[in-house]
């Protein structure tokens, strides 16, 4: 039962019954994005140092930045003195008792997920990870992960005044080459495609299948101009690529741009809602297209 809205909620700590578990930090976003690092028993360091167990090398991270220690069964994240400070859901913090599923944030761009996982096969857990990181047809990050890494970037940059744009696409009238080849030829056009696209666009670029035909990319330090030019590339790729034994014989992508400084209100929700807008006048426009979100006026069609 979920605690009452402000009653002390005391930090997750391994019951008797559930036997042994170890703790691990997962990496949401910076410089080791994706990579899973169990922690000490006893003491973890986190930074960027050589002697840190936990290396990091990412923008505003100091040599020894946190640790994180064990009292009591209870695992205590720790500034270590860094420079810039050690968070922990959002809130600064010198000490802080973690539980599932906090949120670290370590200098301008690394944000860590902790978790326990039950002893059991590392093979095993990493598979179950990877499952909640990629989307197992195309290989593109998972719906879940990219909104958690939206949240994060939009933090970062609000706090440090950078531009960040997202788009939104979609490939039009896919349901016709399904209808035409079938589901197991359609879904290989589809990983065909996405690979294209991960050729095509920035390897800073966050890449995310969010529905069927539902993609989206985050372009960090990138205002609307510069995310259109990128979307209109793709679409231009994408339009002279040829499909094998396919009818239609090419595909084309509808896209919608939005900018996080052009919004009323910042928010990833509201970064979303607004890609999503450009994306949907793109799409009932008849395809093939780039609108820009602008919350003045209607969005400005890139052809």
């Amino acid at each position: 039962m979920a605690a009452a809205p402000g009653r002390f909620q005391p930090p997750d700590r391994p019951s008797d019954k559930e036997g042994p578990r170890r703790a691990f930090v997962v990496v949401l976003a910076g410089d080791r994005m994706g990579e899973m690092f169990e922690l000490d028993p006893a003491y973890t360091t986190i930074g960027r140092g050589l002697t840190a167990t936990v290396r990091i090398n990412d923008e505003g991270i100091s040599r020894t930045h946190a640790a994180v220690s064990v009292d009591k069964g209870v695992y205590y994240l720790s500034d270590a003195g860094s420079t810039n400070g050690t968070f922990a859901n959002g809130d600064r913090v010198d000490r802080h008792p973690l539980r599932e599923g906090d949120k670290i944030q370590l200098g301008a761009a690394s944000v860590l997920r902790f978790t326990f996982h039950e002893d059991t096969d590392d093979d095993q857990q990493r598979e179950l990870y990877e499952s909640t990181l990629r989307d197992r047809l195309t290989g593109l990050f998972a719906r879940g992960y990219f909104l958690n890494r939206l949240e994060s970037d939009v933090a970062v940059a609000l706090r440090h005044g950078k531009p960040l744009a997202l788009v939104r696409f979609e490939f039009d009238r896919f349901e016709d080459v399904r209808a035409a080849v079938g589901d197991a030829a359609a879904d290989h056009v589809l990983r065909t495609m996405c690979l294209t696209i991960v050729e095509s666009t920035r390897s800073d670029d966050l890449l995310a299948r969010l529905g069927d035909e539902d993609f989206a990319f985050l372009c960090r330090d990138v205002d609307a101009m510069r995310a259109s030019r990128a979307a209109r590339r793709l679409r231009e790729t994408i339009a002279a690529r040829e499909l094998p034994a396919a009818e239609p014989t090419r595909l084309t992508l509808s896209l919608g741009v939005a900018d996080l400084a052009l919004l009323h209100e910042p928010t990833a929700e509201a970064l979303i809602k607004a890609a999503e807008s450009a994306l949907m006048i793109a799409r009932r426009a008849g395809g093939d297209r780039v609108e820009i979100y602008d919350p003045e006026n209607e969005p400005t069609r890139l052809v």
